[in-house]
């Protein structure tokens, strides 16, 4: 290995937390979508937009992931729905408004402080009081 890539190694993802980084890919997925104005860059904006819910359904839907089980459905829904928008999108002149509104959504969440009690990975987190959300449209 070459002391760069060594450097490298030792140094990558210690900056910015994973929520940021996944913030940061939300805000330039939308920044595609916003600024889509021909076919091309249409669908480059929608793929990235499809790559992007696809990571993080695949992250939401491992054994190991730390999220609660509300959370987890919450996102494969929201993610399921942006997916098949965008997929519809692809081949129509659909808005991409909403699709920029869930990712804002998603940028909101993603850089919202951490509460002070968060349940450490692997913890069960109790459920009580929280409500699944529905996708409609």
């Amino acid at each position: 290995m070459t002391y760069g890539m060594s450097q490298y190694q030792n140094q990558s993802g210690t900056y910015l937390p994973p929520r940021e980084v996944e913030a940061m890919a939300f805000r330039h997925v939308n920044d595609l979508l916003s600024k889509a104005k021909t076919h091309s860059d249409r669908q480059s904006a929608l793929s990235a937009n499809l790559k992007l819910w696809g990571i993080l359904l695949q992250g939401v839907q491992r054994v190991d992931c730390p999220l609660d089980e509300i959370l987890r459905k919450d996102l494969t829904t929201v993610g399921t729905w942006s997916m098949r928008y965008a997929n519809v999108a692809l081949n129509s002149d659909t808005s991409l408004k909403a699709l920029i509104d869930i990712n804002e959504d998603m940028i909101e969440g993603l850089s919202a402080p951490t509460p002070v009690a968060a349940t450490p990975y692997g913890a069960s987190a109790s459920t009580e009081g929280h409500m699944a959300i529905q996708m409609v449209g």
